[in-house]
């Protein structure tokens, strides 16, 4: 169904290109093939989608290490003090990251540049790049398969992007299993180390800015960074984080909700208690993980905690006062900028997101009570 070699040649079809680099990805690679073989129900179309997002994520290897070798010199660049937006999924960190682009004195890892890395061409080049091109008719076909999907996760090829498509390719991510039924990979995943996926994410960022915005700050997100914090920051020591929070009886249905979503789209039957099982044991741990990592790290000063009703309430005020807190700059222009996207990029445009806890196995009472010593500690109001 999904054959190592035909992916690796798929992948080499595609690009001209035969070096995969580190055999660093191998294990991962081949516990995530065996996963799909003895766990997953895969539709046709799942099936194609699976085969086509695993020959990207080769792809995405092939072309980084092919850039790499050409222009070594891009190694020897910095980030500038990036800031990482993490915490809880559906606790506005989408709409914080796409606020954030707008921003002139910053750069964000855009959706198609995370699938297709390499270095960010001319704004008004990119509809005539096959590579955009090619990452936005996936995203279209996407919607158009559940058009719901877009009032869950409006994303776009050109938007703010997650950092989870850089890891990939090390086949170590948090997201294999959130479009199938994959509960060995899972296992195998929880147990590993991220230092080696940090470290090439942290090339693979110097290669997008290079030459033209290196120096430029970046602005990146993706919620599981939580389960990764002293990896992040051996990685990146000058980093910031925006720590997004929010009541989890609230947000773990709402997760549940779109991984089912997702996976209804691959998968020949979903089973959604099943899938709120999963959502409340992931976020349950990485939030623990986080307590306990951000506490030893001892880095406080830079942490700065939004909560989801402030930036519901004054997204780009609630930006202000973050920036300010970290003694960043956030010029006249940017603040003009950002306002002016959420003027047209009003909540529920797409729709409303309509689900309850019971549709997922879930109690609201059971999850309250089992994060309410994380709420005490961050003052998360319940809803």
């Amino acid at each position: 169904m999904l054959d190592r070699e035909s992916l690796m040649q798929a992948a080499r079809d595609a690009t001209g290109l035969d070096d995969f680099g580190p055999d660093d990805f191998e294990e991962g690679f081949a516990v995530l093939l065996e996963s799909y073989a003895k766990d997953a129900n895969l539709t046709d179309l799942g099936v194609q989608l699976a085969h086509d997002e695993i020959v990207g994520d080769l792809v995405g290897r092939l072309q980084v290490v092919e850039q790499l070798k050409q222009r070594p010199e891009i190694l020897e660049t910095e980030l500038e003090r990036p800031i990482f937006i993490l915490g809880l999924p559906r606790t506005g960190t989408t709409t914080i990251h796409h606020l954030l682009q707008q921003d002139p004195d910053s750069q964000v890892l855009e959706y198609w540049l995370g699938v297709v890395p390499k270095p960010r061409p001319p704004r008004e080049t990119w509809k005539d790049d096959p590579d955009f091109q090619r990452v936005a008719e996936v995203l279209r076909l996407t919607y158009e398969s559940d058009p719901g999907l877009r009032a869950l996760h409006d994303v776009s090829a050109e938007g703010a992007g997650e950092c989870r498509f850089v890891f990939r390719h090390l086949f170590k991510d948090d997201s294999y299993d959130h479009t199938a039924y994959l509960p060995s990979y899972r296992e195998w995943f929880d147990a590993q180390p991220m230092d080696d996926v940090y470290r090439w994410y942290h090339d693979v960022l110097k290669l997008i800015q290079y030459p033209d915005d290196v120096g430029k700050r970046w602005i990146l997100k993706y919620p599981p960074h939580l389960r990764c914090l002293k990896e992040l920051f051996r990685e990146f020591p000058e980093a910031c984080v925006i720590h997004t929070h929010r009541d989890p009886a609230k947000v773990i249905p709402s997760f549940a909700s779109l991984l089912t979503h997702f996976t209804a789209v691959y998968e020949k039957e979903v089973d959604p208690h099943q899938v709120g099982a999963l959502a409340a044991r992931l976020w349950k741990e990485r939030i623990a993980q986080g307590v306990i990592d951000r506490e030893e790290l001892g880095r406080e000063s830079q942490f700065v905690d939004l909560h989801f009703r402030e930036v519901l309430a004054d997204p780009v005020g609630s930006l202000q006062k973050a920036f300010s807190a970290l003694d960043l700059p956030l010029s006249d222009t940017a603040v003009e900028q950002m306002n002016a996207w959420q003027e047209s990029h009003q909540p529920e445009r797409h729709g409303t997101h309509q689900y309850s806890a019971e549709e997922y196995g879930l109690d609201p009472d059971d999850l309250s009570d089992a994060f309410r010593e994380y709420r005490d500690q961050y003052g998360i109001p319940s809803e």
